[in-house]
């Protein structure tokens, strides 16, 4: 098996504008090594379509036009608001009481739970594309998770979003890391998940139906499913809600 190591040389470009260059090289893996480094290494291989590691990086902006603030809370929530759902949420998944995966509010009206982001390795004082984030949603659970995002296999092909992840710049975080995007020709953002240990392996979230359960919406990560494109809203510093753990 191989995995990649990696480097980067940053140059910058004005005040809030960066191009980051990768390069790798390849090192041969240790019969030692952890299962998550192995689904790391496959995480390289991963079948969906990727973009090219090279981005001008801007000011991430909220509702009000302002830029997103670190370990602020903020509410995610479609860009055009219609009968297909809210704002973003925790939910069980079938008969599982835990972990808890980020889902899609059934009600337009309903705005979901806040998140906030951390920043992996910026040191910018606020949210800017094409960088890596970590990302928490803010509630109250009987899940003793951490409620950082990360990548869960589910099913072919498609990965849903847990609040069980590391929030770590290093291998172990490698499938809790993810990028804000600007949409084309909208003020509006899609979320990617890109790891910064392989900054290649990039993919826009979109949302799976599952009819299995009524149609219940879940963030995740497929080539069968179309972005789901967002706006952030700022929310009360004090945001929590609540979730009953399935038994």
């Amino acid at each position: 098996d191989l995995c990649y190591q990696y480097k980067f040389h940053t140059a910058s470009l004005g005040a809030d504008h960066l191009i980051h260059t990768p390069t790798y090289r390849l090192k041969t893996m240790k019969k030692t090594t952890s299962p998550l480094l192995v689904l790391s290494c496959f995480l390289i291989l991963f079948p969906f379509i990727t973009k090219p590691f090279l981005a001008v990086v801007k000011p991430v902006l909220d509702t009000d036009g302002e830029p997103l603030q670190w370990f602020t809370n903020y509410y995610v929530s479609p860009h055009i608001w219609g009968p297909t759902g809210g704002g973003l949420r925790l939910g069980t998944h079938r008969n599982k009481s835990c972990p808890l995966y980020v889902t899609q509010e059934n009600s337009k009206d309903e705005r979901g739970f806040p998140v906030k982001f951390s920043p992996v390795s910026s040191k910018l004082p606020f949210v800017t594309t094409s960088t890596n984030v970590n990302i928490q949603t803010i509630a109250q659970t009987d899940c003793v998770d951490s409620r950082v995002w990360r990548l869960i296999k589910e099913y072919t092909g498609v990965w849903f979003l847990g609040n069980d992840g590391i929030a770590s710049p290093g291998i172990d975080g490698i499938v809790s890391m993810f990028k804000i995007e600007r949409a084309e020709k909208i003020v509006a953002y899609n979320l990617v998940f890109c790891p910064g240990l392989v900054p290649t392996i990039c993919n826009t979230l979109g949302l799976y139906s599952d009819h299995e359960e009524e149609g219940k919406r879940y963030l995740a990560l497929s080539d069968k499913i179309q972005p789901f494109t967002v706006v952030f809203q700022k929310a009360s510093s004090t945001s929590s809600n609540h979730i009953q753990s399935v038994a």
